[in-house]
Parts: structure tokens; C-alpha cells; sequence
């Protein structure tokens, strides 16, 4: 087995990128420093990890509500023909592209599908 199929990033279905290897690559600083440091190096490393560990779940909460709520619009606009729901799906989508830039390939791409589907729909109304 090569050292690269070991760090690797398991697959993910999740909405951010996985940080399993900037994870990995902290831990194993933290065990070459060790020695020089007499500990404290690891500590920081793990601490450092641990930050990572607790931003990627916040980040992934924050994207899973987003979505949630993008579809819901979307459910509503289905129900209520109310373009108000597509212009949020817009403004939504818009601003999770610009804040967050971690997303995954799967959340892009479904990003793309809302918006596809709210322009499309906004368009027909607008006609």
C-alpha cells in the first residue's frame, strides 16, 4: 500500500470539501515535533486540528441549513407560484458561492441545478 492511498480523503457526499488530510498532515507534525519541543509543538498541532475539525462542522451545519432551505423555497414555489421563493433561491445560491469556498463538487453542482431551475422559472414569469 503507498503513502498516498493512506492520506488520501475518504469519498464524500457531503456539501464542503473533507479536511481529513490537513488533519492527518497536523497529526503527523505533531508527532515529528514531539521531541524538540518537549510536547508543546504537539499540543499546538492538535489544537490547530481541532480547530480545523470544529470549522469544517460548522461550515457543513451552515451548508446543510442553506440547502434545506433553497429546496424548501423551491417545494413552496412548486405550490404557491410565487416568484419571491426563486429570487431567494438566487440570492441564496449567490451568496453561499461568494462566502464560502470550501464547497464540494456536489454542492456546485446542485447549486447549479437551483439556479438553472429559478432562472428558468423566472423567466417564464417575466414573459
Amino acid at each position: 500500500m503507498k503513502f498516498k492511498d493512506l492520506i488520501q480523503a475518504p469519498p464524500s457526499e457531503t456539501y464542503i470539501k473533507n479536511s481529513s488530510r490537513l488533519v492527518s498532515g497536523l497529526f503527523i507534525i505533531g508527532g515529528l515535533l514531539y521531541y524538540p519541543t518537549k510536547g508543546y509543538g504537539t499540543l499546538i498541532a492538535l489544537a490547530l486540528a481541532l480547530i480545523v475539525l470544529f470549522g469544517q462542522k460548522m461550515l457543513l451545519t451552515q451548508a446543510n441549513k442553506d440547502f434545506n432551505d433553497m429546496y424548501q423555497a423551491k417545494q413552496f414555489f412548486e405550490q404557491t407560484h410565487n416568484v419571491d421563493y426563486l429570487r431567494f433561491i438566487m440570492a441564496r445560491s449567490e451568496q453561499m458561492l461568494k462566502d464560502n469556498k470550501v464547497l464540494s463538487d456536489k454542492a456546485k453542482r446542485e447549486i447549479q441545478q437551483l439556479r438553472d431551475y429559478s432562472e428558468e422559472r423566472l423567466e417564464k414569469e417575466n414573459s
